[in-house]
């Protein structure tokens, strides 16, 4: 039941990332793919820590959310393969596989430390069916203070 109500939630601030896509950074054109960006703290995910493998501390970390909508019909995308790479801007980042999010609709995430509140880069490599080309999706966030 707690996985259902974290599920809505999620859902609900996506939808409301969505309906402001447009407007801000978080949504680009992709090789025929409209790719959307949500994060939002750990901290919000704490009845489920288990989920992408997150661990106890959930201090400066942030859950990165990618749903991919193919541009023409509208479809959501749910054979990629993707990884992120987040980093303040001009320094190295970590990089880590966004896994496949359970129920419906699907979007892919994972965690990522953000000890500062500043300017990240994440970097979104998609790669959508067996063999298919790579492309790629730079988003900048600013992660809000604590």
């Amino acid at each position: 039941m707690l996985y259902i109500k974290l599920l809505v939630c999620f859902c609900l601030m996506f939808a409301s990332n969505l309906a402001m896509a447009d407007d801000s950074n978080r949504h680009l054109q992709v090789d025929g793919m409209s790719v959307y960006l949500g994060v939002i703290p750990a901290q919000l995910t704490q009845e489920h820590p288990k989920m992408h493998g997150g661990g106890a501390d959930r201090e400066h970390r942030y859950h990165v959310m990618i749903a991919l909508f193919d541009s023409k019909s509208g479809a959501r995308i749910t054979d990629a393969k993707l990884k992120a790479t987040v980093s303040q801007l001009g320094l190295a980042g970590i990089t880590e596989v966004l896994e496949p999010m359970r129920g419906e609709p699907l979007s892919y995430g994972n965690y990522f430390t953000m000890r500062k509140p500043e300017l990240y880069r994440i970097r979104v490599d998609i790669q959508r069916g067996k063999g298919g080309e790579k492309s790629v999706a730079n988003f900048v966030f600013r992660r809000p203070r604590d």
